[in-house]
């Protein structure tokens, strides 16, 4: 998990990390026109990506910054990589909770599998971190024209959430429609994350326990205390702005 203090002991290091292990958005051509997305809903015209900033550009425009200043164009810097990062088809994750033990708890056990898996997850390919330790992998990107919602805005999404175990325990897409909700009044994982989206993009959610549903789960089911959560979730639009 990247910490604010590691962020700026070593942003050099973390910058050529990112330049190095990432590939860039592709370049688009001059005069093409920027590509259509079906939502299901609506047509969505994407903007080409931003491109990707040198990383002596970059370190000359942040040398000086406080730290405050440098942990945020760190996170914005691997946000565009995010974007132009391509997982293809690959899984929602690689992983397999082992058998819980007898003398374990529900709590301790999910505790401990969410504590493994999401340190395992973080090395897959795509997988971004935020500096709150929420992971997200951005499956479908948008340009810079489309915008993203602020605290509070009502959302319209598609989502699907599911354990560590692959169980989904709810779907809109099931349901067969999207949902719309106020952007700061979900867990914190969705309340931290819709604002970085873009409408017309899909990014997979890891979620700790603690950005979840916590130490009790939702008492009754389906999710048990300290569980980790992953969630596909689509911005398809921002109701209040339409």
């Amino acid at each position: 998990m990247l910490t604010r203090l590691a962020i700026t002991a070593s942003i050099a290091a973390l910058v050529l990390a990112a330049c190095g292990e990432r590939e860039a958005p592709a370049p688009v051509e001059e005069g093409a026109e920027p590509p259509a997305m079906d939502t299901g809903e609506e047509t969505i015209t994407l903007s080409p990506l931003e491109p990707e900033e040198d990383a002596e550009v970059f370190r000359a425009r942040v040398e000086g910054m406080s730290e405050e200043d440098q942990a945020a164009a760190v996170f914005q810097r691997e946000l565009r990589a995010a974007r132009g990062c391509e997982p293809g088809d690959a899984p929602l994750h690689r992983f397999e909770p082992r058998e819980r033990s007898e003398d374990e708890s529900s709590a301790d056990y999910n505790g401990a599998m969410a504590e493994e898996f999401l340190q395992r997850n973080v090395e897959q390919p795509c997988v971004y971190t935020t500096p709150s330790g929420l992971q997200y992998r951005i499956e479908r990107a948008a340009g810079p024209d489309n915008p993203s919602p602020v605290s509070g805005d009502m959302v319209r999404v598609h989502y699907a959430g599911q354990l560590l175990d692959g169980s989904e325990f709810d779907s809109s897409y099931a349901r067969g429609e999207p949902a719309e909700f106020p952007s700061d009044r979900l867990i914190a994982g969705w309340v931290e994350a819709l604002p970085l989206m873009r409408v017309g993009e899909k990014w997979t959610l890891y979620i700790a326990p603690e950005l979840g549903y916590g130490a009790r789960g939702t008492p009754g089911g389906p999710i048990p205390p300290n569980a980790a959560l992953v969630f596909q979730l689509e911005l398809l639009g921002l109701p209040d702005r339409e």
